[in-house]
């Protein structure tokens, strides 16, 4: 076991979380120069990084590595990484391996609140939507929350709250394309499947900061959240402020998931397998922040390359690809549930 020092946050780690966090970091850098080189450009791995960086090299590194390839592969990482830590707080909280943001109506609920935001106020900017779906989150968070609370929150409610409020949101969506202006709703519409193609540093700034702001408040409350693995009684015993404790990581998950919705649509599947791949390989007892972060960040991206590794007629945006990737092993996780076996 190990303590981890980033600023003021002590992070206790067991020998082989370390290594697995080590190996997934090198092959996440590994695969971000990769999504800088990979074309048929011609440009160079040094020339890649510094265009990456702001340093200037000449056309056509500075456009085609700078302002296409380098925004988007950041922003694959960052929105991975929101999203790996979103479902791993929120798995945690329930008790629950499907309680991810997309899978119980949150990233639908976002989704809607920046379509109502386009088509109410106008796209006048990244920031306006990202405070839209931030409110579409929060309010369906609220909601589902309600209709699943008896004296606590029951995980099968939950669930089923979740999705039922999924398919609203999702009609409240179809509704708004159906008001809204050709073009708005053309783009909304492309929005929503969920990519990061086209993405640039505007896209990397609000996910940049999104996961600046929150990651640290979900860091300090890593011991909370893993004392209230054991239960509520278990954690106040060991003086954890429970309700406080849990409120600010329920408020910190959902925004999270709103704010990768805000830069790319919503994208499934990451949150619901990040956090339970990271477990598997780091062989924890608890939750793993860090690593589903990383492990969110390296499937994102990874997605990402491989769709765009397909020939051009099967090249499907990031969020088709995750749900044809994902849907497998949610189907995997049912029948093992189906037979009793560990989720």
């Amino acid at each position: 076991m190990r303590i981890l020092r980033i600023g003021p946050l002590g992070i206790t780690t067991h020998r082989r979380t370390f290594a697995v966090g080590l190996v997934m970091l090198a092959a996440l850098a590994a695969l971000v120069i990769f999504a800088l080189v990979q074309g048929q450009s011609g440009i160079t791995v040094l020339d890649s990084l510094k265009a990456a960086v702001g340093i200037p090299v000449g056309a056509p590194a500075d456009f085609i590595v700078g302002q296409v390839r380098a925004p988007r592969a950041l922003t694959a990482v960052l929105v991975g990484a929101m999203l790996g830590v979103a479902g791993a707080v929120l798995q945690s909280l329930t008790r629950n391996p499907l309680a991810s943001p997309d899978f119980i109506g949150i990233s639908m609920g976002a989704g809607t609140g920046a379509v109502l935001t386009i088509w109410l106020v106008g796209a006048t900017s990244l920031w306006v939507t990202a405070a839209g779906a931030v409110v579409g989150a929060l309010t369906t968070a609220a909601l589902i929350l309600a209709l699943s609370w008896r004296r606590g929150i029951v995980p099968l409610r939950l669930i089923l709250a979740g999705i039922g409020m999924g398919f609203v949101a999702q009609a409240v969506t179809q509704y708004a394309l159906t008001r809204m202006d050709v073009h708005d709703a053309g783009n909304a519409l492309g929005w929503l499947v969920g990519s990061v193609t086209g993405r640039t540093w505007t896209h990397v700034s609000v996910a940049a900061t999104v996961l600046a702001i929150l990651l640290p408040v979900v860091l300090w409350h890593a011991r909370s959240l893993r004392t209230m693995e054991m239960g509520d009684d278990a954690a106040r015993a060991l003086g954890i402020p429970v309700g406080s404790s849990r409120a600010v990581l329920a408020v910190c998950s959902v925004l999270l998931a709103a704010g990768a919705v805000a830069v790319t649509g919503p994208i499934g599947f990451i949150a619901l397998v990040a956090p339970a791949l990271a477990l598997r390989a780091t062989r924890s007892a608890g939750v793993t922040l860090l690593p589903s972060a990383l492990m969110g960040a390296l499937l994102l991206l990874a997605a990402d390359q491989l769709s765009q590794l397909m020939p051009a007629t099967l090249q499907f945006p990031v969020g088709v690809f995750t749900a044809v990737v994902g849907a497998p092993y949610l189907l995997w996780l049912v029948w093992r549930a189906s037979r009793g076996g560990p989720s």
